[in-house]
C-alpha cells in the first residue's frame, strides 16, 4: 500500500472515524503511486487507517476501516450484503426503484449503487475504488441479484452482466429502464439523464404530496422528468404543471403521466428558465394551491454560497407570491454547501420580502435509503421544507 503519514496535529478526524481525508493533512506519501489503496499513520508511525487512494483529489483517501485493520475484498460482500438487509426492512411496498448503497452511510465510502428493477447503475467516485470495480460489480450483481450492473468511473462507462447476459451500456429507446415507487410507473433514463437517471432521494416528499394534493393545481418548478407532478396527480390533484429547461426532461414528464393513465396536454409542459417564467407569472398575478419548489444545486463548492443564498432566495420569494391562503409550498435545497441552518435563514428572509406569512409544518430529506453515517454527517445533503400559506396572513 502507499503510506500518508499525517502532519503533526493533523490527526484527529481520523481519530473520530471521519472517513475522509484531505490532502492539506498529508506531511508525505510513501511509495510508488501505483497502489490503489493506502494506509493512513500519524506523524510519529502509528498505523490509524486504511482507504481507497485519489492522489489527484482534494479527498486524497476515502477511509474504509480504522486502527490496525486492513482492507479485504471479503469485506466489500459483507458490507453490501447489510445494505441489502437494510433496504429490505425499510423499502416500501410495490417499489423497485432505490439507493442500494449509499457510499459513506453503507460503509463504502466512494461506492454508490442504484438499482432500477433488475438494472443496477454503480458508480465509483474515487481512485482506489475504481481500480477495484470489477469487485464491485461482481458483488452489486450478487448481492442484490441484478441481470445488469452499468459501471460509471472518472471518464469512463461500462457494462457489466449476470451470466447469460451482455449488451452494450444503453442508449436511444433502450436507456430507459422502468421501475416502480409506490406503485407508481417510472422510467430511469441511465443514458442522459441526471444522477443515475432518476432523482430517487425525493421518494419521501412525493409520497407526502401525493397525500396532500387531493383537489389542488400543483405547480412543479425545476420538474426534471416530472415525479411529483405524477404523485400529486395520482393523489387527486386537478392539475399539474411542469416546468423546466430541458425539452428531453419535459418529454419524459409526459412519458410519465401516461405510463401512469394521467393525461398529458401541452399546456402542462413548459419549457422556460425558471426564475423567468415565476416573474411572469407573478406579473399576471396567478395563484396555484401547491408549488414545489426542487431547483438543482446552487452551491457545489463553499465559494458559491453568498451567490447560491441569492438563489434560494429570489426563487422562493417569487413562489411565495403564487400561492393561495391555505396552500403548499415545498421547497428543496441539495446543496451541500448550504447546510440545514443556513437553508432555513433563507426561506424565512425569501417569506418576509414575499409579503405572505407561511408556517413550516414539516421537514423532510432524502428517503432511508440513503443513510448517513454519523461519523460523516456531511452525507445528510437534501433539505426540504414543507410550508402552509397561513389564511389571511399580509400579502
Amino acid at each position: 500500500m502507499i503510506r500518508l503519514v499525517l502532519k503533526a496535529g493533523r490527526d484527529a478526524s481520523v481519530r473520530r472515524r471521519h472517513p475522509w481525508l484531505f490532502s492539506g493533512a498529508v506531511a508525505r506519501r510513501e511509495g510508488d503511486g501505483g497502489d490503489a489503496w493506502a494506509e493512513v499513520v500519524s506523524a510519529d508511525g502509528e498505523r490509524l487507517a486504511a482507504g481507497a487512494y485519489s492522489p489527484e483529489s482534494q479527498i486524497v483517501a476515502r477511509l474504509w476501516v480504522f486502527g490496525e485493520a486492513s482492507v479485504s475484498p471479503g469485506q466489500f460482500g459483507e458490507r453490501f450484503d447489510s445494505a441489502r438487509k437494510m433496504r429490505a426492512a425499510i423499502l416500501p411496498p410495490e417499489t423497485t426503484g432505490f439507493r442500494a448503497i449509499n457510499s459513506e452511510g453503507d460503509r463504502c465510502p466512494g461506492v454508490t449503487l442504484d438499482v432500477y428493477g433488475a438494472t443496477g447503475v454503480l458508480e465509483l467516485s474515487a481512485g482506489g475504488v475504481e481500480a477495484s470495480g470489477s469487485l464491485f460489480e461482481r458483488e452489486a450483481l450478487r448481492a442484490f441479484e441484478l441481470e445488469k450492473v452499468i459501471v460509471r468511473r472518472t471518464g469512463a462507462e461500462r457494462v457489466g452482466s449476470a451470466p447469460g447476459a451482455s449488451g452494450p451500456p444503453p442508449d436511444g429507446p433502450h436507456s430507459r429502464v422502468p421501475f416502480r415507487e409506490n406503485g407508481l410507473r417510472f422510467f430511469a433514463d441511465l443514458a442522459s439523464g441526471q444522477k443515475t437517471g432518476f432523482f430517487l432521494d425525493q421518494r419521501e416528499n412525493r409520497s407526502r404530496l401525493r397525500s396532500l394534493a387531493a383537489g389542488r393545481r400543483v405547480l412543479n418548478l425545476f420538474s426534471y422528468s416530472g415525479g411529483f407532478s405524477v404523485a400529486a396527480l395520482a393523489g387527486g390533484a386537478s392539475r399539474a404543471v411542469d416546468v423546466d429547461a430541458s425539452e428531453a426532461a419535459l418529454d419524459l414528464a409526459g412519458e410519465h403521466r401516461r405510463a401512469n393513465g394521467f393525461d398529458s396536454g401541452s399546456d402542462d409542459f413548459v419549457r422556460a428558465d425558471v426564475f423567468e417564467d415565476l416573474r411572469r407569472r407573478v406579473a399576471a398575478g396567478e395563484s396555484w394551491d401547491a408549488v414545489v419548489c426542487d431547483p438543482p444545486a446552487f452551491a457545489k463548492k463553499r465559494a458559491d454560497v453568498d451567490r447560491a443564498a441569492r438563489g434560494y432566495k429570489d426563487i422562493n420569494r417569487l413562489a411565495m407570491r403564487l400561492i393561495a391562503p391555505g396552500g403548499l409550498l415545498l421547497t428543496c435545497s441539495c446543496s451541500g454547501a448550504v447546510d440545514a441552518t443556513l437553508f432555513q435563514q433563507i426561506v424565512f428572509a425569501a417569506e418576509i420580502e414575499s409579503g405572505s406569512e407561511f408556517s413550516l409544518f414539516a421537514r423532510q430529506g432524502a428517503g432511508p435509503d440513503h443513510p448517513v453515517s454519523i461519523d460523516c454527517p456531511e452525507g445528510e445533503y437534501l433539505k426540504g421544507m414543507w410550508m402552509m400559506r397561513t389564511e389571511g396572513g399580509r400579502r
